[in-house]
């Protein structure tokens, strides 16, 4: 279950069928499709690996961050057919949150990543001295989607990844079993 759970383009599937508000997503290997993307979006997108799994396979220090797509990352577009990537649209942010789903209990945390540039666009970056975190309190629809979520994955426990965006929307991001 955690492992079926753990695969990106699952997740957000079920996210988006239950209500949940998603950015606009690629999974590809395609370098013309990337390409397309990219333009759609006016150059204005992330890139993230397909599962978290893969971080246990390709080496023990292994890590990957959430990442700005660079115009020198766009030069490079030849070598997206050699492994599937996840390209998101970016989502502004005011902050990022990080609930916790256990059973029926919702815990949300926001995390002021926008405080710091180490932190702007993914909060695991860790810069504990400028990164303020605080208690949030989410509206009751969003804990329902929340618990529905872990639910529907069949799992007991998540740690979903939110945007809480500067014109107050939550959007999802993903799920960790």
């Amino acid at each position: 279950v955690i492992r079926r759970a753990e695969l990106k383009a699952s997740q957000l599937k079920a996210a988006g069928s239950i209500g949940f508000e998603l950015p606009a997503t690629l999974f590809t290997n395609s370098p013309a499709d990337f390409l397309d993307f990219y333009r759609k979006h006016n150059g204005n997108i992330v890139s993230k690996l397909t599962s978290s799994a893969l971080y246990k396979y390709i080496a023990k220090d292994f890590s990957r961050y959430t990442q700005v797509v660079s115009r020198r990352d766009v030069a490079h577009s030849r070598s997206i057919r050699l492994s599937p990537v996840i390209f998101q649209a970016y989502v502004p942010k005011r902050v990022e949150l990080r609930i916790t789903v256990v059973g029926r209990e919702v815990f949300a945390a926001e995390i002021h990543s926008q405080h710091s540039n180490h932190t702007r666009h993914d909060w695991r970056r860790y810069d504990h001295f400028q990164t303020p975190y605080f208690p949030h309190e989410l509206p009751a629809h969003v804990q329902q989607l929340c618990v529905q979520l872990v639910e529907r994955l069949g799992l007991c426990y998540g740690a979903i990844d939110m945007v809480l965006t500067p014109d107050d929307r939550y959007v999802f991001l993903e799920i960790n079993p």
